[in-house]
């Protein structure tokens, strides 16, 4: 175990002003249930609409509990509901973001919120040198969350989506540690 994954152990809890960040459990399937089955949500995500709780039950199983270094539940504090997820993984010096919130939950500046508190945990306590993301080039959305956190737009690649069966144009974005950090002063 190397002292990154020993911060992002001691990270499993954490908040910011209106957000609570824990990791996913099996008691979480209704409220991500609510999301991962809402067709606008998942067209532009990697996972398929889900049909049922099974699927959702499985999809923690399989995906989140084996994450949890890296993958928190977003947690709204006023209504104690599980409005998302969000990913830090990490790859040497590089952190790569991925996330998804319940649609109910968008508009309110809350991604950028809890987006903006893994990226300062990645520069400040993990001292990674850039964080990436990417996005479908038809969620703009995701793209403006990037960019409120300090993200810059670095180009557009074809991506091979399985669940599409077909290639999708995304929207890669990057902020390093040098340019989080003038920004900050």
């Amino acid at each position: 175990m190397n002292n990154k994954q020993v911060i992002l152990a001691q990270h499993q809890k954490f908040e910011t002003e209106r957000l609570f960040f824990r990791k996913v459990e099996l008691a979480d399937k209704e409220d991500l249930f609510e999301y991962a089955s809402d067709p606008e949500v998942a067209r532009y995500v990697s996972f398929p609409v889900h049909k049922d709780l099974a699927m959702t039950e499985e999809s923690i199983v399989e995906y989140f509990i084996p994450q949890r270094l890296f993958c928190w539940a977003i947690v709204e504090k006023q209504s104690h509901k599980m409005i998302g997820t969000i990913d830090l993984r990490l790859n040497g010096d590089q952190a790569i973001f991925g996330w998804v919130l319940n649609r109910n939950f968008w508009g309110r500046g809350l991604m950028p919120e809890a987006a903006a508190s893994l990226r300062d945990l990645a520069f400040n306590q993990l001292d990674v040198k850039i964080i990436t993301a990417e996005h479908d080039a038809e969620n703009p959305k995701s793209g403006r969350v990037m960019e409120k956190i300090g993200m810059r737009k670095t180009g557009q690649v074809y991506t091979y989506m399985a669940k599409e069966g077909r290639s999708v144009l995304c929207d890669y974005w990057a902020l390093t540690k040098e340019e989080y950090l003038k920004a900050k002063n």
